[in-house]
């Protein structure tokens, strides 16, 4: 599953750290399960202001309604969310994980997302 592979620098070190050897596949596996049952999620959408692009959170997620779409998540975010620059975070309980990019190609649908100080006249 491609989300054990993307939390991977976030358990391994600490795993390892905590059992002061390297751990073992099972251990590692055990590890994530713990971890990914109490993931949250949130969505962040770029949008291009003048040279920089500025990130705004347009949704959040469980567990369960990531499970919806964990498989086709890019096709998903279009389907939902039209084209554009995605950040999917990834969170266990305060802590941050990692980041997912996205960048699907079409017509974005999100715009009515943005707060307002970040929509275009």
């Amino acid at each position: 599953m491609w989300v054990k592979q993307a939390f991977r620098d976030y358990y391994k070190p600490k795993l390892k750290r905590e059992l002061k050897r390297d751990p073992t596949q099972e251990e590692m596996d055990q590890r994530f399960n713990e971890i990914y049952s109490k993931v949250r999620l949130t969505l962040l959408v770029g949008v291009n202001e003048g040279v920089s692009i500025f990130f705004y959170e347009i949704a959040q997620f469980t567990l369960e309604e990531f499970e919806t779409f964990r498989d086709r998540t890019e096709d998903y975010l279009f389907e939902r969310f039209g084209g554009g620059n995605f950040k999917l975070n990834f969170y266990e309980g305060p802590s941050f994980i990692v980041t997912v990019n996205f960048k699907p190609k079409g017509e974005p649908k999100w715009e009515h997302l943005l707060p307002d100080k970040a929509r275009k006249s």
